[in-house]
């Protein structure tokens, strides 16, 4: 299970097995993605981001990522239990609903994002927060993508060698 309240926070923003690929086959884009991360979890609310994170990991039912060490702050573990209910759960305040809402509708379909769902979060979030917010969704969404897809294309091709 993820990472709650009582745990260090020196993990990295990357995923290590990503982390670790990307550096042998690609060490450009390594450092670039690695200092998106930096700046994405310096730029915004890092326990909002967290709950984001988390929230994307179990659209994706990527379970690794999910457990993996928050890169962030931490998320309490009745948090974690809910998070797939974050809806009608009471442990979820109002802005983290929003931030959610928009998480699910990014992540399954950001071209069906209108300007309601963007209302949604300038409710909590100034106008600058929103544009950070989104920047940082662009980056957490791409990051478990594509730590989950060459987990799954290369993992078989590096069983062969």
């Amino acid at each position: 299970m993820a990472r709650t309240g009582g745990e260090s926070a020196a993990a990295t923003p990357l995923a290590p097995d990503l982390a670790e690929r990307l550096a042998r086959i690609a060490p450009e884009v390594h450092e670039v993605i690695t200092n998106m991360h930096g700046e994405v979890w310096a730029a915004l609310d890092p326990e909002l981001l967290e709950l984001c994170r988390l929230r994307i990991a179990t659209l994706q039912s990527d379970d690794e990522e999910f457990a993996r060490p928050a890169p962030g702050a931490s998320v309490s573990a009745e948090k974690l239990v809910a998070i797939g209910s974050w809806p009608t759960s009471p442990l979820f305040s109002d802005r983290e609903c929003a931030c959610l809402a928009f998480t699910e509708q990014f992540v399954g379909d950001v071209a069906g994002t209108t300007q309601e769902d963007v209302d949604g979060l300038l409710a909590h979030l100034s106008s600058e927060e929103v544009q950070a917010f989104v920047t940082a969704l662009l980056a957490l969404d791409q990051h478990q993508r594509l730590a989950l897809g060459l987990r799954t294309v290369l993992a078989s091709e590096e069983e062969t060698a």
